[in-house]
């Protein structure tokens, strides 16, 4: 069997001063960098809006997944998740979906603000260059 002695420098400068002799310092080497790159946050703050003649079942969800959220009287429901912001990538396009019990256009409608409409549907959709805002204004009854 081998044995191995292991000298650290902290061992090393310990007998150097019990011994009277002074540590060698080790030698300073310069560094050079060519460049340096700052990276800001890939992230932005979405937060949503919402308002008008809201019922308790009307909600905006987002894709991707992270918002839930509906009006004044939501928050006191016993629903999982009542997220009304989100962190979203940035330059990224963000769906919104606005829902609730009956037929969209028939029963209720809602209008976007700071969100694209798509397709005259109860969607929007967002690309978020910095923190956003949007507001999704529910109604009763047809357009």
């Amino acid at each position: 069997m081998r044995r191995r002695t292991v000298l650290t420098a902290a061992i090393a400068a310990a007998l150097c001063l019990a011994s009277g002799a002074a540590p060698a310092a080790p030698e300073a080497q310069p560094t050079d960098v060519d460049s340096v790159t700052v990276f800001a946050s890939t992230d932005v703050r979405l937060t949503i809006a919402i308002g008008g003649n809201v019922t308790p079942d009307q909600v905006v969800t987002s894709a991707p997944v992270g918002i839930r959220c509906g009006g004044a009287l939501f928050q006191y429901m016993n629903i999982e998740n009542r997220q009304c912001w989100l962190w979203v990538r940035r330059n990224q396009a963000v769906m919104l979906t606005a829902q609730g019990k009956g037929e969209f256009g028939r029963d209720w409608t809602v209008a976007w603000n700071g969100c694209e409409p798509v397709a005259g549907g109860p969607a929007c959709r967002l690309t978020p260059a910095g923190e956003s805002v949007v507001a999704a204004v529910f109604s009763s009854g047809t357009r």
